[in-house]
């Protein structure tokens, strides 16, 4: 009997680490692993944007404006296909979308929402309940009935701008929450977080292939303190979870790519935004 016991204490010991040992175990199985080349493109497609699309290792879109078959089509060649959701902002264009949020799904500062007048969009709770389902009726709907190899979570990094103390580490949680449901219902779904590079040190590493950082430009990242203390988290954070690490420029084409090329970050440089190809 006390063999037993002593078995089944080692078995509650392990079940109780198993979501950190179960990501060391799965960083080999990262499809973005490989992945020298993608594309970030947020309009709709035509024949020649879906065939040249194939001549990436992974695209990242906008899945309203495709179907299952040119997703399909895109994925023939070993393209993967990632969709986007924006996580912590809910936009005025997507009415549809807006008229199934409830009032506390959005975040609340003095009684006020927090609105975004360049984006036209407004903060939201990634802790209410109601608005997770929402996201992952979203995710259910737009990404993996259609075939998406992963989800793009773009704005994570309103978590770390907006929010400090106890509320910072409450929106932390929910958004963990809310990976650990994505995992659970969709686990072949690979997941790419958009900045927020406190998040993912504290909370978010252990859940996601990749993190993106926008802006990276070579004549402020290569000499800015706290650009270079970010890279040097990044690499921390690379060779314990086995994630990998994407960046944009809009500028600077040649000595930001090679910078991030040097520093083992898979680069894209656009000067024309999102929405042209």
């Amino acid at each position: 009997m006390k063999v037993v016991k002593f078995f089944l204490c080692v078995v509650v010991v392990l079940a109780a680490f198993w979501p950190s040992v179960g990501k060391g175990m799965a960083s080999s199985s990262n499809m973005l692993k490989d992945a020298k080349s993608y594309k970030i493109y947020y309009n709709a497609p035509n024949k020649r944007i879906l065939s040249e699309m194939t001549n990436y290792d992974f695209v990242i879109i906008e899945p309203y404006h495709y179907t299952a078959a040119q997703v399909k089509q895109i994925k023939a060649k070993g393209t993967k296909v990632y969709g986007y959701i924006s996580t912590m902002e809910a936009a005025n264009w997507n009415q549809e979308l807006m008229k199934r949020f409830a009032p506390e799904d959005f975040f609340y500062r003095n009684d006020q929402k927090i609105y975004y007048p360049e984006w036209d969009s407004y903060l939201m709770d990634i802790t209410s309940v109601h608005y997770r389902g929402v996201l992952m009726e979203e995710i259910q709907n737009h990404i993996a009935q259609k075939g998406f190899d992963g989800i793009f979570l773009d704005t994570v990094g309103d978590i770390d701008n907006e929010h400090k103390g106890d509320v910072l580490l409450e929106q932390q949680q929910g958004l963990k929450t809310f990976l650990q449901d994505i995992q659970a219902k969709y686990p072949h779904l690979s997941m790419i977080q958009n900045w927020g590079f406190g998040t993912l040190k504290t909370t978010t590493a252990p859940y996601v292939d990749a993190i993106m950082w926008e802006d990276f430009h070579y004549k402020k990242v290569s000499r800015d303190g706290w650009s270079l203390d970010r890279i040097r988290d990044l690499q921390l954070l690379r060779k314990q979870y086995g994630l990998e690490v994407l960046t944009v420029s809009f500028t600077e084409k040649g000595k930001s790519a090679l910078f991030a090329k040097q520093n083992g970050f898979i680069h894209f440089h656009t000067n024309r935004g999102y929405d042209v190809w």
